[in-house]
């Protein structure tokens, strides 16, 4: 995929973030910095990464680092000191996110609810992206592992939804947030492709995570909204997303920018 550079992700400590950091370090980054809430989380992806690398020769370097996305300054550090540890930043992916469902619908919705959906969904996004985009931008281009050819100063991938495009009952907040993710995405990569820093979308449609898939209630409502509205009558694997997260920060998109990537079985395009 032509990533041979140094990686941030946020949530990755489960789910898809978890996914896509053990992608990137099977597909050659040089090193990855693996942010999220839990410190052991944290570790025991790390262990994972290491043994798989172990197994198969790879030499990408893993630091972990705690981070609370809706912390601004603490952002700003963590951010910074990673990029003196790897003495650059190539790739960003935006995958620390919460969801919750509003019994009710909208005239129901409490405000500690709401704001803390849009703290974490949208504005730690932006957080992020911004203290990685000031770095980036002064960096040079990192060259293609395949031809050697100058690709981008940097690459920033948000992760979206397909609620970014739709809208489903009871999903206020969740909604609204990856709305404005995509929103973040567009005008942010206006700013910056005549710069070299390229800002992409990945908008995952029902996917089969740990979390969904281990409580009986979700996993059943997953798979009846499937059956009904995904053309590929399936649920997303989490390694179908990092495929897709790699594509976007990689060498081999180097001409896409201010996309949002719909990976979702064909559901948005009913």
């Amino acid at each position: 995929m032509d990533i041979p550079g140094f990686a941030i992700i946020t949530g990755a400590a489960s789910g898809i973030g978890r996914e896509c950091a053990k992608t990137f370090a099977r597909d050659g980054a040089a090193g990855i910095a693996l942010l999220d809430l839990s410190h052991e989380s944290l570790l025991a992806v790390k262990a994972e990464i290491e043994n798989e690398q172990s197994k198969q020769g790879g030499k990408c370097r893993i630091e972990v680092n705690v981070l609370d996305v809706t912390d601004e300054t603490q952002v700003d550090r963590v951010i910074n000191q990673i990029a003196q540890t790897f003495g650059r930043i190539d790739y960003v992916l935006n995958a620390a996110g919460i969801a919750f469902k509003h019994q009710g619908g909208a005239a129901f919705a409490e405000s500690k609810d709401w704001q803390r959906v849009l703290d974490v969904n949208l504005t730690g996004t932006f957080y992020v992206l911004r203290a990685a985009a000031k770095i980036m931008l002064k960096q040079d281009p990192i060259l293609s592992s395949i031809n050697g050819r100058p690709l981008q100063r940097g690459s920033i991938v948000n992760i979206a939804s397909i609620l970014g495009l739709v809208g489903v009952p009871m999903s206020t907040a969740y909604t609204a947030s990856k709305h404005g993710v995509i929103g973040l995405t567009k005008t942010a990569s206006e700013d910056y492709a005549k710069d070299g820093l390229r800002i992409n979308a990945i908008c995952p449609g029902y996917i089969a995570t740990p979390m969904a898939l281990n409580n009986a209630l979700v996993s059943q409502t997953l798979e009846e909204r499937v059956q009904t509205y995904c053309p590929m009558k399936r649920l997303g694997k989490p390694e179908e997303i990092a495929d897709g997260v790699v594509y976007l920060s990689g060498g081999r998109s180097s001409f896409v920018t201010g996309t949002a990537l719909f990976v979702d079985g064909g559901y948005t395009q009913r």
